[in-house]
């Protein structure tokens, strides 16, 4: 088994090269998280941690940009993705399952909800356990604009 620190160490080595700071704490926050993927294939992480949850992120300073895991951009770069992963595997899944806060604000920032109305529509719905057609149909709709900008990956249900 890999330990944290030799986890981190190798991280390390993999940032600082792209950042223009040369202490890890000040490289860090040069970082900004871009896209993310899903996939059904193992990767690995800059680390050496198997992983299937890609976090791409660039560096606003020097333009480089990398990918790292999940575990990796929210414990040592300290980019919070919270559960934003979850809701977009529960999306992927089930067309008419709500999106959560974090895959709404994800997708807004992004620009992919077309205007503030989609953006309201789903965090006034983000709760709801029954809605009209018409409103389902505009969540299905607006679902599958999301997950084709966001590449997610899943087994599909046999």
């Amino acid at each position: 088994m890999i330990s944290v620190s030799h986890n981190f160490e190798r991280l390390k080595a993999h940032i600082l090269p792209l950042s223009q700071a040369g202490i890890f704490d000040v490289a860090k926050t040069e970082w900004n998280l871009v896209a993310v993927e899903i996939s059904e294939e193992w990767d690995t992480c800059p680390c050496g941690q198997d992983i299937k949850e890609h976090c791409y992120i660039e560096n606003k300073l020097t333009g480089s940009k990398t990918y790292v895991g999940n575990v990796c951009i929210n414990r040592f770069i300290g980019i919070d993705t919270g559960t934003l992963f979850d809701g977009l595997k529960r999306i992927s899944n089930d067309p008419e399952a709500n999106p959560n806060i974090a895959v709404i604000e994800y997708a807004w920032e992004r620009g992919f909800l077309f205007g503030e109305d989609e953006y309201r529509f789903l965090l006034s719905t983000a709760r709801k356990r029954s809605l009209s057609e018409r409103q389902a149909s505009w969540k299905r709709k607006i679902n599958r604009r999301i997950l084709n900008q966001t590449v997610v990956k899943t087994r599909t249900k046999r």
